[in-house]
């Protein structure tokens, strides 16, 4: 049988607002789906999942995976590489993570459990990710989709160019 013709759960419903995100029971809330995620595509629930999911949400930045495994290939409870990146891919088909490219098509990724949707600016000079919320182009691209009779399952907006202090600096000629 192959993946697709599995029935895949939905991740749990984020709580209402990003602080919540923080709590030790959003935490659990959190696992429970992915949980049912692994389970629902047939996947086996690891410590070693458990470990890079618990990383994962623990951390509040735009992080590249190599990044993560540098934290995670060492110590006692240390997780291979490979897993590492078959876990953040399950992440972000759960919908618990996103993944972002950069200027030079790194992928970098972010937990979004928890938080409201938001763009991002990203500076090719500094690798800088400024996030933005603008509930004006969500409205723009469901108007859009219902023009066209097309169903959105998600978007995402990265604008590339150049932050306030690099722009500075390149000004005063740095």
């Amino acid at each position: 049988m192959s993946s697709r013709a599995k029935q895949v759960p939905p991740p749990l419903l984020a709580p209402k607002n990003d602080a919540a995100a923080c709590g030790s029971e959003a935490s659990k809330e959190a696992w429970a789906g992915m949980v049912a995620f692994l389970r629902g595509k047939g996947a086996r629930v690891t410590q070693a999942r458990r470990a890079v999911f618990d990383a994962v949400m623990s951390r509040h930045d735009h992080f590249r995976a190599d990044e993560l495994a540098s934290e995670l290939v060492r110590g006692p409870g240390r997780v291979s590489r490979g897993t590492i990146y078959r876990t953040l891919a399950l992440l972000v088909e759960a919908g618990f993570v996103r993944a972002i490219r950069d200027s030079d098509m790194h992928h970098h990724y972010e937990h979004i459990y928890g938080h409201s949707h938001h763009e991002h600016l990203i500076c090719e000079a500094c690798g800088a990710f400024i996030e933005f919320r603008a509930p004006e182009i969500g409205n723009i691209i469901r108007e859009q989709c219902g023009k066209h009779g097309f169903r959105e399952v998600s978007h995402r907006i990265s604008v590339l160019g150049m932050c306030r202090a690099c722009l500075a600096k390149k000004e005063r000629g740095g």
